[in-house]
C-alpha cells in the first residue's frame, strides 16, 4: 500500500474539531511523509488461578486483552512547520514576511495540543465496477484523537534529513463523523456514515472519494458553493454550481470547476453560477479548485437529478 496524502486536524480541549475563519477546520494536508507507523499497545489482562489447599483447581478466570491506545510515528521528509507545531503544541517560527519558516522547541509539558490523524492509501492497481464512471479506490484510515506529540530524535549528515512525530492515538467521541466528505456514494460525497464513539481507537475502510489536495501550511479555505440540477434543462442532466463563497484576491481570486467527466469551467463570482449537461447517467465528483493556493473542495452530482 502506498500513502498518498496525510491530514491533520488541530482539536479542541473535548476532542472537537478547531474551526478558522468562516467555519473551515484548521489543519494541515501533505504528501511529504515517508511512513506511518500503528502501534498498539495491548493490556494483557489479569489471570485469576487458586487452587485450594490440595492443589487442585478451585476458580479460574483467564485474562482478556484489549487494545489500550496506538503508538504512532509520522516519519516526515518534507513537511511544511505547522504539521510539527499542530502535533506538538511547540511555537512556530516566522519570518519578516509572517510565513512560517521553523519552530521553536521547548521543554514544557504538551497537555493542551491533540489533532486528528487521516491517511489515504493506494495502490498501482486501479479496480473499478463496470458500467460505472470510472475512478479507483483508495485505502481510509482515521485515528479521531493523537495527545502527548513530540518531535524524536534527527541527525543531520551527508544523506536526506527526516524528522519523527510520536503520540498517543486514544479514544475521542468528540470527533463524531467528522467535519469533512471521506465517502463517495450513490448519494454523493458524505462524512462518515457512523460517528467515532466512546472507545473507537482506529477507523479504517476503502473509500472511492479521492483524498484531498496537499497546500502548503495551513490549508486555505477553498471556494465553495452548492450543486442542483439546472432548471433550465427539463431532462435534469444539467449540474449547476453556484458559488457561496469565494476567497478574497487582487482583482479576483481565481478557481475552476472540474465537472467529473473532462470537462471544467471558470469559477463563477460570489452569488453567480456556472452550468455543466452530462452526456450519460451516472454520479459525478465536481473539483472546486483554489488555482492560487491549490486547496479544492469535492462536490458530487448524480445524473439524472431525482
Amino acid at each position: 500500500m502506498k500513502g498518498k496524502m496525510l491530514r491533520a486536524t488541530k482539536l479542541g480541549v473535548c476532542g472537537d474539531p478547531i474551526l478558522g475563519a468562516g467555519g473551515w477546520p484548521v489543519h494541515v494536508t501533505s504528501k511529504g511523509f515517508v511512513s506511518v507507523e500503528y502501534g498498539a499497545e495491548v493490556d494483557d489482562g489479569e489471570e485469576i488461578d487458586q487452587k485450594d489447599a490440595n492443589g487442585d483447581p478451585l476458580v479460574y478466570e483467564p485474562p482478556r486483552r484489549r487494545i489500550k491506545l496506538y503508538n504512532v510515528t509520522v516519519t516526515a521528509g518534507r513537511v511544511d512547520p505547522e504539521l510539527y507545531t499542530l502535533f506538538t503544541g511547540m511555537p512556530v517560527v516566522l519570518d519578516e514576511d509572517g510565513n512560517a519558516t521553523g519552530m521553536r522547541i521547548t521543554s514544557a509539558i504538551n497537555l493542551d495540543t491533540a489533532v486528528a490523524l487521516e491517511l489515504w492509501s493506494g495502490t498501482s492497481l486501479k479496480k473499478c465496477v463496470a458500467g460505472a464512471v470510472q475512478r479507483p479506490r483508495f485505502g481510509y484510515f482515521l485515528l479521531p484523537q493523537i495527545i502527548d506529540g513530540q518531535i524524536g530524535d534527527f541527525t543531520i549528515e551527508n544523506g536526506a534529513a527526516s524528522f519523527t512525530l510520536t503520540g498517543k492515538a486514544i479514544e475521542n467521541p468528540g470527533w463524531g463523523v467528522g467535519p469533512y466528505d471521506v465517502y463517495l456514494r450513490t448519494t454523493g460525497a458524505e462524512p462518515l456514515m457512523d460517528p467515532m464513539g466512546d472507545q473507537d481507537l482506529l477507523h479504517l475502510d476503502w473509500t472511492l472519494l479521492p483524498p484531498p489536495a496537499p497546500t502548503c501550511g495551513l490549508t486555505p479555505r477553498p471556494p465553495d458553493g452548492d450543486v442542483a440540477a439546472d432548471p433550465a434543462d427539463a431532462t435534469n442532466m444539467t449540474a449547476q454550481f453556484t458559488a457561496t463563497y469565494v476567497p478574497a484576491g487582487p482583482p479576483v481570486h481565481p478557481y475552476t470547476v472540474d465537472w467529473g467527466d473532462g470537462s471544467s469551467s471558470v469559477g463563477p463570482a460570489m452569488a453567480a453560477s456556472v452550468s455543466h449537461e452530462y452526456a450519460a447517467a451516472g454520479t459525478y465528483l465536481l473539483t472546486v479548485t483554489d488555482t492560487t493556493t491549490g486547496a479544492a473542495r469535492f462536490k458530487s452530482f448524480v445524473a439524472p437529478a431525482a
